[in-house]
Order: structure tokens, then C-alpha cells, then sequence
């Protein structure tokens, strides 16, 4: 679920379209909001397109868009291999 982290409500733009956008350490998020007739059922869903083009997202929804908007910044941080590779 959550770490406790909280989204950086200001990084995020809200599209015409109802879509909540932003870009963090080269990576493009994006929250939506799923209606309930949907397989993955009623909820916000992340994705998160890195610098080079990998899509991460979750299967699961959030009931808050705050938690969504979270989950998809945590996916921005560097990965605690990719900082040992680099000493390396």
C-alpha cells in the first residue's frame, strides 16, 4: 500500500480531459480515474513512463488520488541496486 510518503500535489497538472499529469526525474506520470464498471474495479490508477520508454503500473486502484499520485512519484526514485551498480 502506501509508505506514508505524501504526492507533491504541485507537480501535478490536471488535463482537459480529467487526467492528472506530471514530470519527475525524467519520468512522465499519469493518474486516471477508473469507473466502477470496469474490470479493475472503481479507483485512481497510476503509470509511470521512464526516460527510456519502460511503463510501470500497478494492477491494483487507490480510493485516493493522493495515494495514486504517491505511489506513482515513489516509482520515480532510483532503485537502491541501480545506485550500487553505479559505484560499482
Amino acid at each position: 500500500m502506501s509508505s506514508g510518503k505524501h504526492a507533491t500535489v504541485s507537480a501535478w497538472q490536471r488535463d482537459h480531459d480529467g487526467v492528472y499529469t506530471a514530470e519527475l526525474n525524467g519520468f512522465q506520470l499519469k493518474v486516471v480515474w477508473v469507473p466502477e464498471e470496469s474490470e479493475e474495479g472503481r479507483g485512481f490508477r497510476w503509470e509511470a513512463v521512464g526516460p527510456d520508454g519502460a511503463r510501470t503500473a500497478p494492477r491494483e486502484t487507490f480510493e485516493e488520488i493522493e495515494l495514486a499520485m504517491a505511489e506513482a512519484e515513489k516509482a520515480t526514485e532510483p532503485k537502491e541496486d541501480d545506485a550500487g551498480s553505479e559505484a560499482a
